[in-house]
């Protein structure tokens, strides 16, 4: 009875198929666009609505000659279908979400958030597939955890030892792109360690050659005397190919791996 009565309801106000005509296609990348999609794996899955995943993906499309400028195009102007970005990982399909916040750049004609979705399987090897809009030819596979052998986990150190901190892990002799970053184990936890810690600059990039040192300049200031338990974040970045029909873009696949140290004054 229910769709009787939808059907009627149509009817009477006269929006049935034939006489509304709607968006049959997408809108055209501008000269400046860019499309970004980057594919985050973990080395321990994090649980969100009571599923465990091991991934996540986060997409947008931003502005060349403005890097402020980056989220998902409007289209509420009823011409075009909005942007779409779907990702399959050969086991399940995910159509990433698109909150409309809107931009602080309102003449870009973006919205300002990413599109993200979930995955349960983003594992070392595993072929990772894309598609925004109708281009479809996006692939990238995950790249090899690399898990650091220093510092060890729950080990302490002392950054008025004078001793360096240092990374160390298996290089691949690969042309990746490692990265690293020293933060608070927990951000939403009011504390001396958030609250009174600058970790503004404690990140940074090194090639895969198996060791780095820690710059001192990128140390967290202002930590208490009784020190602060850190995450320092390791991941191993890999470039994927893109769909030839697109300009200007980029799939970026990376497997994190994490360590809590104790960082003291």
């Amino acid at each position: 009875m229910r769709n009787i009565g939808n059907a009627a309801t149509i009817a009477a106000l006269g929006l049935s198929g034939a006489a509304c005509s709607g968006p049959d296609e997408y809108r055209p990348l501008a000269e400046n666009d860019a499309v970004r999609i980057d594919v985050h794996g973990y080395d321990m899955p994090f649980v969100r609505d009571g599923v465990e995943y091991l991934g996540d993906v986060e997409a947008y499309v931003w502005k060349t000659d403005n890097l402020n400028a980056f989220g998902v195009r409007e289209h509420d102007d009823g011409e075009f279908f909005a942007d779409t970005f779907v990702v399959n990982n050969g086991l399940e399909e995910t159509t990433l979400r698109c909150p409309l916040w809107h931009d602080s750049y309102p003449e870009d004609d973006l919205i300002a958030t990413f599109c993200r979705g979930y995955l349960s399987q983003a594992e070392p090897g595993r072929a990772i597939h894309a598609r925004f809009n109708d281009f479809d030819g996006w692939e990238v596979v995950m790249p090899e955890l690399s898990e650091l052998t220093s510092p060890e986990q729950d080990s302490e150190f002392s950054l008025s030892s004078g001793e360096d901190l240092v990374l160390s892990w298996e290089p691949l002799g690969k042309d990746d792109r490692m990265s690293w970053s020293l933060g608070p184990v927990n951000f939403d936890d009011p504390g001396p360690c958030l609250d009174d810690v600058d970790w503004y600059r404690s990140d940074g990039f090194t090639d895969d050659t198996g060791s780095f040192v820690v710059p001192r300049d990128s140390y967290p200031t202002g930590l208490p005397a009784e020190g602060c338990q850190a995450f320092l974040r390791f991941d191993r970045g890999r470039l994927g190919t893109i769909d030839p029909g697109i300009r200007r873009g980029s799939i970026f696949a990376r497997q994190f791996h994490k360590v809590r140290i104790t960082l003291k004054p």
